[in-house]
């Protein structure tokens, strides 16, 4: 992870290079060790033969004692310059201003963009290159926000607001996971950031600002129609329109993103029916309720929804 990050000092770098090459000289101890008595084991003290006493060996107090001892003060040792590391790593201002709000849901991620007003799910863009400064917090359990490749590891707490820096060096798809439980559908709880130039995330926030499209077939219509009427706005808001719940994913250029439901899913009218048709058959435990749609309202919500581009 340190490498792929290079705001970081020297001196972060200089240590954590160290703390490589320490725990390889302790591991390279503690198995050199183990050899050792696993030897002494079978040549002194292991019976002969089964009617033969092993050997007992005389107990070391001075030995034990030196040993709990020097184990303690690496510990202190190695966990004093690892918080100091912590700090320099995470220096937060006192009045922070993310560039991104990220909300952990149950089971689904939620991104705001407090400089463009852009509000997403699930697929997460930043521009490559540039420290991103992230709030993270979460609207029902604990959850914990990791992405390998670009930052460490932070929970995200109900009531509570924790901050990281995240970067991309170069563009492309990062992926990462929720690493707190958070209950049933934990392990579909994924994420997926990409990393755009700075032509390309410029572009593509202006690409979500613009209205989403209002009419269409008779079909889409259709759908529009019962997506008011099957109270699908009571959760889901779509930007520009007078839909602006915020319990559900916010689905304004829903079908603009490549995958769904925490990353799950590819976003394509196939997965999208079948997500409709019976969410719990899809994701089981998942808040969307199963509204018990017709073949013909499956087929006009479909139209509707994977248009939203």
């Amino acid at each position: 992870m340190i490498a792929v990050l290079p705001f970081y000092s020297t001196q972060v770098l200089e240590y954590t290079n160290f703390l490589y090459w320490s725990f390889a000289v302790v591991a390279a101890i503690i198995l050199g060790l183990v050899i050792f008595f696993t030897y002494r084991y079978t040549t002194k003290y292991k019976a002969k033969s089964p009617k033969d006493k092993p050997q007992n060996g005389s107990l070391n107090h001075k030995f034990e004692a030196f040993a709990l001892i020097t184990s303690f003060l690496i510990t202190v040792f190695f966990m004093f310059f690892t918080v100091q590391s912590m700090k320099e790593i995470q220096t937060i201002p006192d009045d922070p201003k993310p560039d991104i709000i990220i909300t952990g849901h149950q089971w689904w991620w939620e991104a705001e963009y407090p400089n463009s007003k852009v509000i997403t799910s699930n697929e997460v863009h930043i521009p490559a290159g540039k420290k991103v400064l992230l709030a993270l917090n979460s609207a029902d359990v604990i959850h914990s926000w990791w992405v390998p490749e670009l930052g460490r590891k932070i929970d995200m707490i109900p009531g509570m607001t924790n901050y990281m820096w995240m970067y991309a060096e170069k563009p492309g798809e990062y992926l990462g996971t929720c690493s707190e439980f958070c209950g049933m559908q934990h392990a579909r709880m994924r994420i997926r950031v990409i990393a755009d130039d700075e032509a390309n995330f410029k572009k593509w926030q202006e690409e979500q600002l613009e209205p989403v499209i209002t009419e269409g077939s008779a079909l889409f219509e259709k759908g529009r129609n019962l997506f008011e009427q099957k109270t699908c706005t009571n959760c889901h808001a779509i930007n520009g329109t007078s839909y602006n719940e915020n319990i559900g994913p916010n689905l304004t250029h829903f079908a603009s993103r490549k995958r769904f439901l925490g990353d799950f899913k590819e976003v394509n009218t196939t997965n999208l029916r079948a997500w409709l048709h019976d969410p719990q058959k899809v994701k089981e435990g998942a808040k969307m309720p199963n509204f018990i749609l017709s073949d013909q309202e499956l087929n006009a919500l479909v139209e509707y929804i994977i248009h939203l581009k």
